[in-house]
């Protein structure tokens, strides 16, 4: 298989019309080549990224019935949004999302997958780290206090080591 150097050797050799012609094949060849196009060059599509993280965390059908949270699905979406290069704002909002669906599935539900625990931990993580590099002041106090309330109403036998990391991260209570 040819090198990137090889290719790109062979793709600025061509005429303009004919990288205009590879450049329309690339963008056609899947969707996820044109979200990564849109996010990457024109700076659009990130809120898809944010409706499908949305989607793959519910974890209840429209009967009321549980709806497992496939986590291979969650971390697609999530390398996706790394690779295009989404903003830190849109991947913090996106790790809270993960975070809030594997928390609200172990509630309603009075547990789950072993995974989920585990999950709960890495996306609270990812946010917080993600928060405290975007935010600051007020903005930031404020954020931290609404994930502590939220931790607080969502008391259960989850969060012993979920606190722990709050305070590790944040250097507050909850």
């Amino acid at each position: 298989m040819a090198t990137l150097k090889d290719i790109k050797k062979v793709f600025f050799s061509l005429s303009k019309k004919e990288q205009e012609t590879i450049l329309k094949e690339i963008y056609g060849f899947s969707k996820d080549v044109k979200e990564f196009l849109n996010v990457r060059l024109l700076n659009e599509g990130e809120e898809k990224f944010i409706e499908q993280i949305k989607k793959a965390s519910e974890s209840s059908t429209y009967t009321g019935m549980p709806k497992i949270i496939k986590v291979t699905n969650i971390n697609q979406i999530l390398n996706k949004a790394k690779k295009s290069k989404v903003r830190q704002e849109t991947l913090c909002e996106m790790q809270w999302i993960a975070f809030d669906g594997y928390m609200t599935f172990l509630n309603d539900y009075g547990g789950g997958p072993d995974s989920f625990e585990d999950k709960v931990y890495d996306h609270l993580k990812a946010y917080l780290l993600l928060l405290l590099d975007i935010s600051n002041g007020q903005e930031l106090n404020d954020e931290l206090v609404g994930v502590s309330n939220y931790l607080r109403k969502h008391n259960n036998m989850y969060y012993d080591h979920i606190w722990e990391l709050y305070k590790e991260l944040t250097g507050m209570d909850v």
